[in-house]
């Protein structure tokens, strides 16, 4: 697979752990990248190869599952050192340095590290587009608050996809803040009619 079909495949799976631990979802990528082959020899949905013994990986029936063991041997105490570790680059050494490596990571994941990193959302830009889906879900702002609360957003999000390089492809969630804003003009222009008719 290449970096985007990897990232595009695993990461919600890659969001999943990360929440269950507090780790970088494009680290989490990357060590699934190097486990996997960039997705060419995965077994039994197991991503990480975790061992079920000495000899033998464990299967599973669904990516869930296997978010749910991984999240659970990030948490077994052999990986207390990459729990704690902040950034990216600190999780990544820390991975490196842990059982987990076992010497067959070369001493880095940045190679496989960096491929995918591009692909995944800062906390900003999370922030930003969560925003956008509270007003998109229908939030009760009156419609000159709407108006400017799109007009940032809209530009916060081209900011987001603005080069170098364009982390994720934004045309559908501009594509939508301009149809909420075409609907929002549309009814205030019907309640503008409605007021000059009742007046």
């Amino acid at each position: 697979m290449t970096p985007a079909a990897f990232a595009a495949a695993f990461g919600t799976t890659a969001r999943e752990v990360s929440d269950g631990t507090g780790l970088d979802s494009a680290v989490l990528l990357a060590q699934w990248a190097n486990e996997t082959a960039w997705g060419t020899v995965v077994v039994g949905n197991n991503l990480g190869n975790i061992r079920c013994s000495p000899t033998t990986f464990c299967r599973y029936a669904s990516l869930g599952d296997f978010a749910t063991a991984c999240i659970a041997t990030f948490h077994n105490g052999f990986y207390n050192a990459v729990l704690a570790a902040k950034t990216p680059e600190a999780q990544l050494a820390a991975l490196v340095a842990s059982p987990w490596d076992s010497n067959h990571y070369g001493g880095s994941l940045q190679s496989f590290y960096d491929p995918v990193e591009v692909y995944e959302m800062t906390p900003a830009e999370d922030a930003t587009l969560n925003r956008s889906d509270s007003i998109l879900a229908g939030s009760r702002l009156n419609s000159k608050a709407v108006d400017q609360a799109l007009i940032d957003i809209e530009k916060e999000v081209r900011a987001i996809g603005t080069p170098p390089p364009a982390t994720v492809d934004l045309k559908p969630v501009l594509d939508a803040i301009a149809a909420v804003k075409a609907d929002v003009d549309a009814l205030s222009a019907r309640v503008a009619n409605l007021t000059l008719k009742a007046t």
